[in-house]
């Protein structure tokens, strides 16, 4: 009875450990051929970039730059290859923006150009709580609030 309990307990775990894994798959892209893209990768490699970011700024008192091209020097003083901090898709530097003020403030990343239409977005509030990735439309992405309406004076 024990026994049959704690293998109930195990696969109760994994099975747990599984769903919590099905929200970083693709987010709808269509087809599943060779010529489509996978938006899982591209959110692994943003979502690394991303901690680079977060570094950068702990580093600099919180000096935020515009995109991560301006973060070359530090990188290159880091020993972080070039292309951790360039989308996979477009090849270009991920565009950094600020929203919020204190707390609640979050700093957003999104590709330069994306693919398809797409871009690719990643933010984590800075403080407790775990990172979030989408893949959003340039429009989806003009809707949201405007990094120059908290107060950073960057235009959107």
């Amino acid at each position: 009875m024990i026994k049959s309990r704690k293998a109930f307990v195990v696969a109760g775990i994994g099975f747990s450990s599984m769903l919590a894994l099905v929200p970083l798959g693709c987010s709808g892209g269509g087809g599943g051929g060779p010529s489509s893209y996978a938006p899982k990768g591209e959110a692994t490699h943003i979502a690394a970039a991303g901690k680079h970011v977060f570094d950068y700024l702990a580093e600099n008192q919180g000096k935020l730059p515009k995109n991560t091209g301006e973060m070359k020097d530090w990188a290159a003083k880091k020993n972080i290859p070039e292309d951790v901090l360039l989308s996979t898709r477009d090849h270009e530097p991920y565009q950094i923006h600020e929203v919020g003020k204190g707390r609640g403030k979050q700093v957003i990343i999104v590709e330069t150009t994306g693919e398809k239409g797409k871009k690719f977005m990643f933010s984590r509030r800075q403080g407790p709580g775990s990172p979030v990735g989408t893949e959003a439309t340039q429009e989806q992405i003009d809707s949201a609030p405007h990094p120059a309406a908290s107060g950073t004076g960057r235009p959107g």
